[in-house]
């Protein structure tokens, strides 16, 4: 198994946010995180990550103990997509992808040649290559988060970490960001793991989903099983129905919606 979180217990101080998180991703499959805000889903990614340490339980990535490694090696197992991106710098783009290569490059030494390469390709498979030379900082929310998803995949990780990746995004740029997460999990055999709010897209585009409650696991599972209007009641605390439109589309909707807005 790539990632193993065994009976996890993790918060700020001795206050626990999360406890008794129990988790096992296999390689090339993408799983969410879903849950209220403050129901501890970042959290969980910050241990993973090794930031924040824990009160209880234990880390495994490709077998090894995250507790035990430091920062440059976390970095060469681990890659994180922030939910939302700035430089306070005017790096151009292919400069962001590049500074994930920083584990595997000596101090003070510049990216090589075939890094540069490296950099372009990933840029081109992520469809962004025509952006290399532009201002990071001078492109939309969309394109950043696309940016940031090729800084990612340079890093060259067996696990990626997403934290609410879509919650800026416009529609189009949502469904863009997780066909091509899917798409790129299953090809190069990445674990990838994603907190999101949306029950659709975790749907669609999901392997498995942990749902968090109070800072427990509500459910767990592969996801078309594991999302019923139950289960999503008690975690996104409201009537939620999974339904089927006539024209063969899953969605998720409140089962109630106000008359007014019926027309």
């Amino acid at each position: 198994m790539t990632l193993s979180i065994e009976n996890v217990s993790a918060g700020y101080g001795r206050n626990p946010v999360i406890s008794g998180i129990d988790l096992q991703v296999a390689s090339g499959r993408v799983c969410a995180l879903m849950g209220r805000n403050g129901s501890g889903k970042t959290t969980l990614l910050r241990c993973i990550n090794g930031v924040l340490p824990l009160l209880e339980g234990r880390i495994q990535v490709m077998g090894r103990e995250i507790q035990t490694l430091g920062r440059e090696k976390i970095a060469r197992m681990i890659s994180v997509v922030p939910q939302v991106s700035f430089s306070p710098f005017s790096f151009s783009c292919v400069d962001m992808v590049l500074m994930a290569g920083a584990s595997r490059i000596k101090a003070w030494s510049a990216p090589s040649v075939k890094e540069k390469q490296k950099a372009l390709e990933v840029m081109a498979e992520t469809g962004i290559v025509h952006m290399a030379q532009r201002a990071f900082n001078s492109i939309s929310g969309g394109e950043r988060q696309l940016v940031m998803l090729a800084r990612g995949l340079f890093q060259d990780t067996p696990v990626m970490l997403l934290d609410e990746p879509t919650s800026h995004l416009d529609f189009a740029n949502q469904h863009k960001i997780m066909a091509l997460m899917r798409t790129l999990a299953g090809k190069r055999g990445m674990t990838v793991v994603i907190t999101l709010h949306d029950p659709n897209l975790t749907h669609y585009y999901c392997d498995d989903v942990i749902l968090i409650h109070e800072g427990g696991v509500a459910a767990r599972g592969e996801t078309l099983a594991t999302l019923t209007d139950d289960i999503l009641s008690k975690v996104l605390g409201d009537n939620i129905q999974c339904d089927v439109t006539k024209k063969g589309v899953f969605v998720v909707i409140p089962k109630q919606i106000p008359q007014n807005l019926n027309k």
